[in-house]
């Protein structure tokens, strides 16, 4: 049995597929690793290449299956993972160099945790490397029972990327956590809160996970014509959450933060929606209207006069007119 799973979702990645796989082949130490590539119905030759990766690389696999985005080709990779423990990385970014070594110490070191979160290096267009300047990791253990305090500790140190996490496997199945298929955009937060209602303990490595590739063009992130659908995921997202609530499995005390944390993921993608383009906006206003619950909630817009006064335009007058009105002063 490896001691590390590394799922990798692939999907339309055909220019940097390899020097993903790449970056995994080429860590150092045993080979006590598996690398499960998930091509979700990739439409280039992205799937292609994966076949020939997998027969050039011992330790790497690959299932192809038909597109069910990036949340249904993890879920997938989960299932058939072996590992110990499970590490994420997305098939445009890198694994960073010595970082499996790294974690063979740590995991040695600590045994007693199941949840391990570092950093990463922001891989910029022209090749070079940076650091994320707004995000704040404090290395070492972190014990609260404080739901609140707990997400507070982990957004800080890493904006909901599923790929800076080191998970134990078999923890991971006891909690029953699984991304939810139909959160289309931003998958990692959801999940995030989830997981984090089952642990209250962390441990945080000043250790690089990953090289996150950013600004590639076409992606959810970048592109503005996919504003309608992240309001999509965050509604799905919502729906999910307030499911939970309802069942039980979430304690109002906690619910209560998670709505916060919603409302911090929604905020600045309704501020974005104010666009010149008249046609998207109108695109946008389903979703701004399903989030209506948002609305009253969020920390980061507290904090902030002038997304304060669009919050108060959008629970007054509604997000139509709100928009119109925020798109005329850009």
């Amino acid at each position: 049995m490896p001691q590390f799973s590394i799922i990798v979702p692939v999907y339309n990645v055909q220019n940097y597929l390899a020097a993903c796989v790449k970056s995994v082949a080429e860590q150092p130490g045993p080979r006590d690793w598996e690398c499960i590539l998930v091509d979700d119905g990739s439409t280039d030759t992205s799937g292609q290449i994966c076949d020939v990766l997998v027969a050039e690389i011992p330790g790497l696999r690959v299932i192809h299956q038909q597109n069910g985005g990036l949340a249904n080709a993890r879920n997938t990779g989960l299932a058939a993972a072996q590992g110990d423990w499970v590490l994420f990385l997305d098939s445009d970014d890198a694994m960073a160099p010595g970082l499996l070594e790294v974690l063979r110490r740590e995991l040695a070191a600590h045994p007693d945790f199941d949840w391990f979160i570092g950093k990463h290096l922001e891989w910029q267009p022209d090749g070079t490397l940076t650091e994320h300047t707004g995000l704040r990791l404090l290395p070492g253990p972190f014990d609260s029972g404080d739901y609140a305090a707990r997400l507070k500790s982990l957004y800080q140190a890493g904006h909901w990327s599923v790929w800076k996490y080191c998970i134990r496997r078999a923890w991971l199945a006891d909690t029953g956590v699984r991304f939810w298929d139909d959160v289309c955009w931003a998958e990692d937060w959801p999940f995030d809160l989830m997981l984090l209602n089952h642990c209250t303990r962390l441990y945080f490595l000043d250790v690089v996970f990953t090289h996150y590739r950013v600004g590639r063009q076409g992606s959810l992130l970048t592109d503005a014509k996919n504003l309608p659908k992240r309001f999509e995921a965050i509604a799905a997202a919502q729906r999910h959450l307030a499911a939970q609530a309802a069942l039980g499995k979430i304690s109002p005390e906690v619910y209560a933060v998670m709505l916060d944390a919603a409302a911090d993921v929604f905020w600045p993608q309704a501020r974005t929606a104010a666009v010149k383009d008249a046609a998207l906006r109108k695109a946008c206003l389903p979703g701004l209207r399903r989030l209506h619950p948002l609305y009253p909630h969020g920390t980061e817009v507290a904090a902030r006069k002038d997304w304060k006064l669009f919050q108060t335009m959008m629970k007054t007058v509604g997000p139509r007119l709100t928009l119109w009105i925020a798109s005329r002063k850009r």
